[in-house]
Formats: structure tokens, sequence, C-alpha cells
């Protein structure tokens, strides 16, 4: 859940149904968020399975990288992880978009590209 939820993919959405505050905070309410697209994994489905566990993965390597970058000593390692924390985020959107099932042109629309 945590892994969609900071997606770039429904991050887009968010933006779609919040309300934009002073400052270019989202304010949202529930009757807006319960609408939002939340894929349910059937876990006896193989296909499902393996993807879930890929973002269960994906999401613990995130928030052990978040850990670490308070404790990196130096800006060298801060960058390095940084680097880390980019690279795992792109893999989490990729496995979203595949998720969802969205065309290249989709994707380049929630990219803004």
């Amino acid at each position: 859940m945590l892994g969609l939820l900071n997606s770039r993919l429904l991050t887009f959405r968010y933006k779609s149904i919040g309300k934009l505050k002073s400052g270019g905070i989202f304010e949202y309410f529930w009757n807006g968020i319960s609408k939002l697209p939340i894929h349910r994994i059937n876990l006896s489905n193989q296909m499902d399975k393996s993807c879930h566990d890929r973002m269960v993965q994906l999401v613990e390597q995130m928030l052990a990288l978040h850990k670490q970058l308070p404790e990196a000593k130096t800006s060298h390692e801060q960058i390095l992880i940084k680097r880390q924390i980019d690279a795992t985020d792109q893999q989490i959107d990729k496995l979203v978009y595949e998720l969802y099932g969205l065309t290249p042109e989709e994707i380049a629309i929630v990219e803004g590209q």
C-alpha cells in the first residue's frame, strides 16, 4: 500500500482531486481519497503475488535507505544514498505502471513529458 500511495501515478491522481492551498500544499478530503484506484492483489494468482512481493521488497529497501540518509557522515555518502533512493523510487513507479497497465503515452502524461 505504501508503494502505491507514494508512486507518481497516485500522486498524479491526488493532484487532480486535491484542493491546492497556499504554499503549494494540497488538501484532501475523505470522499476524494476514497475514490483512489487501489489495485487489489490476488495472492493466489502467481503474477499478482510476484508483483506484490517485489513491491514489498522495494518499499522495505526505500525505508532502509531513508533511515541511512541522516546517518551518512559525508556529502558523498549522502549523494550515493539519494541516488539509490531515486533509483528505487523509479523501480516502484515502473512496477505501479505495470500493475495498472499504463501505456507509454499514459506514463508520459503522468511524468509530465
